[in-house]
């Protein structure tokens, strides 16, 4: 057999040039001597792992699966670090990793032996500032530590417009606009707004953030809403975000009238209530008759829960019936109690100020729970009233001098770029 060889790398170089050359001029009169034949000889290389003596170390991500265990995810990522799994263990903090959470996804940074040189896993948590903060295990001076650090968080600005057909649900996916953006309204705009009743040719305008972090395999989510026009026969809802000097924002009307409510309308994002407050109903566990002292929101199990408005802590843990329970003293006279919680937020304890919105826990069945469901309440001066009631809209300042002129010009560029994108949507259709 005859020995194969391989000839200078300068040889193809020319070969390539030759035939780049002829394509060129290819439009020119073929006066070009005719190229010689070429010849390819290969040479057989053994290959050595010196190679990859000086190999960097690799940086490996994974989403979680369901049913994802420790053991599955360091088989996927390729890892052999038995001293890694064994101080996840044992360490009270990098234990929060055994908690894995489909569709989360974890980043890894490997050492060309395949050892865990640095991980990190987002605990979630995310609201319309942020994107939560994230558990981190990292080799230090030949030590694994553990210890979490706020999630960066890039943004972007997205505008968008959509026209219902048949549904709004159906008009979302159209224009590309997430599901979550619905809930955004209605902590925008309370109790004013219901999306359930639209007509075809109601339009939504929207212009929102979204947070995404660099280099995740996590998707963006949907931050906070810049500004929203909805209109539908008669009806006409509008907003937009305006951050005074001092730092403090809130939602206003185009025409500056302040949206701002203490409380959010709901807990929870998507919900349906199964239960309201009345002074008698039959227990479901105990089949006899009481009063109801609050709300139940029927939900899936580990739907997050939010703090309806800003507050203190005031209890968190276990009472009784009401299982996992948390609750928040807003005021010297308003409270309000949520339960039956199945986990808590991390680092949720007594005292620690929460701000309307925040993630304080997930919906579970602990106590006396037939199925999952969050149990609301809310208390005046300690004595309960109907949460749906409640809720009370309370005198604001209203923007004037600087403030005033400031959000009148922000408006002015919100209603051109609305305009705009009903001129492209016009145009998309003729």
């Amino acid at each position: 057999m005859p020995q194969i060889r391989v000839k200078t790398l300068a040889w193809a170089v020319g070969v390539v040039s030759s035939l780049v050359a002829f394509t060129a001029f290819g439009v020119a009169p073929l006066t070009a001597p005719d190229l010689p034949e070429g010849q390819l000889t290969v040479e057989a290389a053994a290959w050595s792992a010196e190679v990859f003596a000086g190999e960097s170390n690799l940086t490996q991500q994974e989403r979680i699966r369901r049913g994802e265990t420790l053991s599955s995810l360091m088989t996927r990522l390729g890892v052999d670090d038995p001293e890694f799994a064994a101080f996840v263990r044992v360490d009270l903090f990098a234990r929060q990793l055994l908690e894995l959470r489909a569709g989360r996804s974890v980043s890894a940074v490997l050492s060309p032996d395949r050892t865990i040189e640095r991980l990190s896993y987002r605990l979630g948590a995310e609201d319309p500032v942020g994107l939560g903060r994230r558990l981190v295990i990292a080799r230090q001076s030949g030590k694994l530590v553990a210890f979490d650090e706020a999630v960066p968080a890039e943004r972007s600005i997205e505008t968008r417009t959509a026209v219902v057909d048949r549904s709004l649900i159906e008009a979302l996916d159209a224009a590309e606009i997430p599901d979550n953006v619905l809930s955004r309204m209605a902590d925008v705009f309370g109790r004013e707004v219901n999306l359930r009743d639209v007509r075809r040719g109601d339009r939504l305008r929207v212009v929102y953030e979204t947070l995404h972090e660099a280099g995740s395999l996590e998707p963006p989510i949907v931050g906070r809403i810049l500004a929203v026009q909805f209109r539908g026969g008669q009806r006409k809802l509008e907003a937009v975000w305006y951050q005074q000097a001092n730092g403090s924002g809130d939602y206003y009307s185009f025409d500056g009238r302040n949206l701002s409510q203490p409380f959010l309308t709901s807990p929870l994002e998507f919900t349906r209530i199964s239960s309201g407050f009345t002074e008698s109903r039959q227990h479901p566990i105990f089949g006899d008759w009481r009063a109801h002292k609050g709300v139940d929101f029927q939900a899936p199990l580990g739907t997050k829960i939010r703090s309806t408005a800003d507050g203190i802590v005031d209890f968190v843990g276990q009472q009784r019936g009401y299982g996992n329970v948390v609750i928040i003293k807003h005021n010297a006279r308003q409270t309000t109690l949520y339960a039956h919680l199945n986990e808590f937020a991390e680092g949720l304890q007594q005292g620690k100020p929460v701000r309307q919105g925040d993630f304080i826990g997930t919906v579970g069945t602990t106590g006396w729970s037939t199925g999952p469901h969050l149990h609301f309440e809310f208390l005046v001066d300690n004595e309960h009233v109907d949460p749906m009631t409640a809720v009370k809209t309370v005198p604001v300042r209203a923007l004037a001098g600087d403030d005033l002129k400031r959000f009148n010009a922000l408006a002015g560029e919100y209603r051109s770029r609305f305009g705009l994108l009903d001129t492209q949507l016009a145009a998309r259709f003729e």
